[in-house]
């Protein structure tokens, strides 16, 4: 009915905000995010609409390939992958980059509903279902909640409500615009939502390598200006890559944009990035951060249930340790060992307070406790999703732009699906980046496993012996027997 009338109930209208910390030590109003508390019921009817405007989104190809948020098969993950592609690349051809990060002040509340509402209909949304979103967009109100005491009812008259299911679709639907309008020659712009990045990479001798970036800033800026929505100056950077780099001061609405000082931290979605493009700062700040979780974890149970302690590491600890492992892909020892010992102390930890110590006064070394408590590894739960991750993209299932790192050459047999070229490459950074080394890696596997399903092919996985895999090419290591029994 709300659909047949375009009219959607009152009470679905009302939201109840919640003030989210965006930092550990919030003190003004800007430090939080407005995530709205919504009716429910709202809810479901907004998860159909949201599906089939997703879906006419998607296959007229109206969002930009560069746009990694709220979408199917894409994520935090795929678009860092393309963007340290090109970083990586950049190094091997003894290139610089400069990237500026933009931040756009509180994007998905300032975006004009009149304008939406226009950029939707152009879009091809037309007749019933455009005004059943006008309908949903106008006349909203919101209360604050914050300590169990609600503020007076207020109207919202610009923006996306946070927390819906339907307004992240129709916020990137709104700038599905933006790559067009601001296309520079020379400039790789990335989106994730409303996070947005510009990089360019040039030869250091080149004088005016500067030039099309601060054009694309330029365009950026006057985009914002035509769509109403505001650039916060002071949060946006410019970070360097490349040993060479001149440090180009880049410039915002007449502002100097900040500049990343050399090797100090850059945060990307979540991981940290260094103009070295070196993970020491990264990986230290996930181990202690995994670190303080887990003590605090142990001293707050007084449980002796290893079970259930290793139960509440792998939901509390494991995701922080293993957050953007296709894109840092660690292969010195320091940093492989720095990111085991966080999971081989906390496993001294239980076995100490389990008491299974008392029948031996020697304590387990690593690979007896991981044997113990039928845990893994990191690094060989990195490898298999990384091969896992990788058997995806190369099957179709997740489109990644890779400008042809790898290729899959002609076969005349009906042996090997996949067979993969990968360029030598001379630079250890690049050597070791997901799209080099993981399809090196990915071609000794057995036949039978690269040619299964998307669906098949962890559990075929989970049966190999991979230190064999990364010593020699071994098509004997599945035998028929065993894919048999996974396909039943």
């Amino acid at each position: 009915m709300s659909i047949m009338t375009s009219k959607i109930p009152t009470i679905w209208k009302k939201s109840i905000i919640r003030p989210i910390p965006k930092n550990s030590n919030p003190n003004e109003p800007k430090d939080f995010r407005p995530i709205s508390l919504l009716c429910p019921t709202s809810k479901i009817l907004e998860r159909i609409i949201s599906n089939k405007l997703t879906s006419f989104l998607e296959t007229n190809n109206y969002l930009p390939t560069c746009q990694h948020g709220f979408r199917k098969n894409h994520s935090v993950i795929t678009q860092l992958l393309e963007t340290y592609n090109d970083y990586t690349l950049a190094i091997e051809n003894k290139k610089c980059v400069d990237v500026i990060f933009f931040d756009l002040a509180k994007a998905f509340d300032t975006v004009p509903h009149d304008r939406l509402l226009k950029k939707l209909y152009h879009l091809g949304i037309t007749g019933t279902l455009l005004n059943w979103i006008k309908d949903y967009l106008l006349n909203r109100t919101f209360t604050v909640l914050v300590e169990s005491k609600n503020s007076n009812e207020y109207p919202i008259t610009s923006g996306v409500p946070q927390g819906s299911i339907l307004g992240p679709i129709l916020f990137i639907s709104y700038i599905s615009d933006i790559i067009d309008f601001c296309k520079t020659d020379k400039v790789t712009p990335k989106l994730f939502a409303d996070d947005l990045k510009a990089y360019t990479c040039f030869d250091f001798l080149n004088k005016n390598h500067y030039s099309p970036l601060q054009t694309f800033i330029q365009t950026f800026s006057k985009y914002c200006e035509i769509n109403g929505l505001k650039i916060a100056v002071s949060k946006c950077s410019s970070f360097h890559i490349g040993t060479k780099n001149p440090f180009h001061q880049y410039s915002l609405q007449n502002i100097n944009i900040p500049t990343i000082p050399p090797n100090e931290p850059i945060r990307d979605l979540g991981i940290y990035f260094t103009s070295n493009l070196k993970w020491d700062s990264h990986i230290k700040i996930t181990t202690n951060k995994a670190t303080r979780i887990y003590y605090t974890l142990i001293r707050s149970l007084k449980t002796n249930n290893t079970q259930f302690l290793i139960t509440l590491f792998k939901i509390y600890v494991l995701p922080i340790l293993e957050f953007g492992s296709p894109i840092i892909n660690p292969y010195l020892n320091k940093d492989i060992n720095a990111l085991e010992n966080v999971q081989h102390k906390f496993l001294k930890i239980i076995y100490l307070r389990s008491g299974k110590h008392n029948n031996s006064p020697i304590l387990p070394n690593y690979k007896e406790l991981l044997e113990l408590f039928k845990l893994e590894s990191l690094s060989h739960r990195r490898l298999k999703s990384n091969l896992i991750l990788f058997h995806n993209i190369i099957s179709g299932k997740i489109n990644l732009k890779h400008d042809n790192t790898y290729s899959i050459l002609p076969t005349t047999t009906r042996g090997n699906p996949h067979n993969l070229f990968i360029p030598f490459c001379s630079s250890t950074i690049r050597k070791n980046s997901f799209f080099i080394d993981i399809p090196n890696i990915y071609k000794k596997l057995p036949i039978e496993l690269q040619k299964s399903s998307i669906e098949l092919f962890p559990k075929l996985l989970n049966n190999i012996n991979l230190n064999n895999i990364l010593s020699k090419s071994n098509s004997t290591l599945l035998s028929p027997d065993l894919i048999q029994n996974f396909l039943i």
